[in-house]
Protein backbone atom coordinates (compact mmCIF):
# COMPACT_ATOMS: atom_id res chain seq x y z
CA UNK A 1 0.00 0.00 0.00
CA UNK A 2 2.93 2.33 0.63
CA UNK A 3 4.21 1.88 -2.92
CA UNK A 4 0.71 2.34 -4.32
CA UNK A 5 0.31 5.51 -2.27
CA UNK A 6 3.67 6.78 -3.45
CA UNK A 7 2.86 6.23 -7.12
CA UNK A 8 -0.87 7.09 -7.11
CA UNK A 9 -1.68 8.98 -3.92
CA UNK A 10 -4.75 10.53 -5.49
CA UNK A 11 -6.63 7.21 -5.16
CA UNK A 12 -7.24 8.08 -1.50
CA UNK A 13 -8.96 11.38 -2.34
CA UNK A 14 -12.52 10.14 -1.89
CA UNK A 15 -11.94 8.22 1.31
CA UNK A 16 -9.18 10.15 3.05
CA UNK A 17 -11.07 10.56 6.33
CA UNK A 18 -11.61 6.78 6.49
CA UNK A 19 -7.95 6.15 5.70
CA UNK A 20 -6.84 8.49 8.47
CA UNK A 21 -9.20 6.79 10.91
CA UNK A 22 -8.09 3.24 10.02
CA UNK A 23 -4.39 4.12 10.04
CA UNK A 24 -4.77 5.86 13.41
CA UNK A 25 -6.57 2.87 14.91
CA UNK A 26 -3.83 0.53 13.72
CA UNK A 27 -1.20 2.83 15.20
CA UNK A 28 -2.97 2.92 18.59
CA UNK A 29 -3.49 -0.83 18.79
CA UNK A 30 -0.43 -2.26 20.54
CA UNK A 31 -1.52 -5.82 19.72
CA UNK A 32 -0.37 -5.32 16.12
CA UNK A 33 3.28 -5.99 15.35
CA UNK A 34 5.49 -2.91 15.52
CA UNK A 35 6.26 -3.16 11.79
CA UNK A 36 2.54 -3.14 10.97
CA UNK A 37 1.99 -0.05 13.07
CA UNK A 38 4.99 1.69 11.49
CA UNK A 39 3.75 0.79 8.00
CA UNK A 40 0.38 2.34 8.76
CA UNK A 41 2.11 5.56 9.72
CA UNK A 42 4.30 5.37 6.62
CA UNK A 43 1.22 5.47 4.36
CA UNK A 44 0.25 8.89 5.69
CA UNK A 45 3.86 10.00 5.73
CA UNK A 46 4.12 9.14 2.04
CA UNK A 47 0.98 11.15 1.34
CA UNK A 48 2.37 14.09 3.30
CA UNK A 49 5.55 14.03 1.23
CA UNK A 50 3.90 13.60 -2.17
CA UNK A 51 0.43 15.14 -1.86
CA UNK A 52 0.26 17.37 1.21
CA UNK A 53 -2.84 19.17 -0.08
CA UNK A 54 -4.95 16.05 0.20
CA UNK A 55 -4.09 15.86 3.91
CA UNK A 56 -4.61 19.59 4.49
CA UNK A 57 -8.20 19.25 3.34
CA UNK A 58 -8.73 16.72 6.15
CA UNK A 59 -7.22 18.79 8.93
CA UNK A 60 -9.98 18.01 11.43
CA UNK A 61 -9.49 14.25 10.98
CA UNK A 62 -5.76 14.66 11.49
CA UNK A 63 -6.36 16.56 14.74
CA UNK A 64 -8.99 14.13 15.95
CA UNK A 65 -7.42 10.80 15.02
CA UNK A 66 -3.83 10.94 13.76
CA UNK A 67 -2.18 13.32 16.23
CA UNK A 68 -3.49 11.48 19.33
CA UNK A 69 -2.31 8.18 17.76
CA UNK A 70 1.14 9.67 17.18
CA UNK A 71 1.29 10.92 20.75
CA UNK A 72 0.25 7.49 22.01
CA UNK A 73 2.96 5.74 19.99
CA UNK A 74 5.61 8.21 21.15
CA UNK A 75 4.77 7.76 24.81
CA UNK A 76 4.54 3.97 24.83
CA UNK A 77 6.94 2.39 27.27
CA UNK A 78 8.26 -1.03 26.27
CA UNK A 79 8.26 -3.53 29.13
CA UNK A 80 6.03 -1.26 31.25
CA UNK A 81 4.77 -4.25 33.21
CA UNK A 82 8.07 -6.12 33.41
CA UNK A 83 10.77 -4.13 35.18
CA UNK A 84 13.28 -7.00 35.00
CA UNK A 85 13.02 -7.17 31.19
CA UNK A 86 13.53 -3.41 31.04
CA UNK A 87 16.65 -3.66 33.19
CA UNK A 88 18.09 -6.44 31.04
CA UNK A 89 17.46 -4.64 27.76
CA UNK A 90 20.64 -3.13 26.36
CA UNK A 91 20.46 0.45 25.19
CA UNK A 92 21.89 0.26 21.67
CA UNK A 93 22.10 4.01 21.24
CA UNK A 94 24.25 4.53 24.33
CA UNK A 95 26.51 1.62 23.47
CA UNK A 96 27.10 2.87 19.93
CA UNK A 97 28.45 6.25 21.03
CA UNK A 98 32.20 6.53 21.26
CA UNK A 99 32.46 9.82 23.13
CA UNK A 100 32.60 9.90 26.94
Amino acid sequence: MIELTSAHGDIWGGCMSKLIFVVSEIMKNSQFEENTRQSALEILNTLAENMAGILRRNESDLKTHLFPALAYMMTEVPHADDLEAWLEEKDEELQSKKDP
